[in-house]
């Protein structure tokens, strides 16, 4: 019985890990990209480790990350943006 009762579980974990890898899949090509960003307690905290676990769960932490990494990736794509302008104006005067 036992026997049983496993293959039907570990047939049932295998279903929720090709699930989770198709939904993956289908969010990076339908839906909006997203980077995934994994955040260490700081040092000096380690007496907050609880509470420092519990931040994923809070809303309004969560709105402020999302607000202050929005400003940051922003930042970036435009620092990219005008290098490769740059580099566009570059290899143009060097044709003329």
């Amino acid at each position: 019985m036992t026997d049983l009762k496993e293959r039907i579980l570990k047939r049932e974990k295998r279903s929720i890990e090709r699930y989770k890898e198709e939904r993956e899949t289908f969010e990076k090509v339908m839906g909006t990209p997203k980077i995934n960003v994994s955040v260490e307690l700081p040092k000096g905290y380690e007496d907050k480790r609880e509470e420092f676990l519990d931040l994923q769960k809070e809303e309004s932490f969560l709105k402020d990350a999302d607000r202050a990494l929005g400003r940051v990736v922003k930042k970036h794509l435009k620092r990219i943006e005008e290098k490769a302008k740059k580099e566009k104006t570059n290899k143009s005067e060097d044709k003329d």
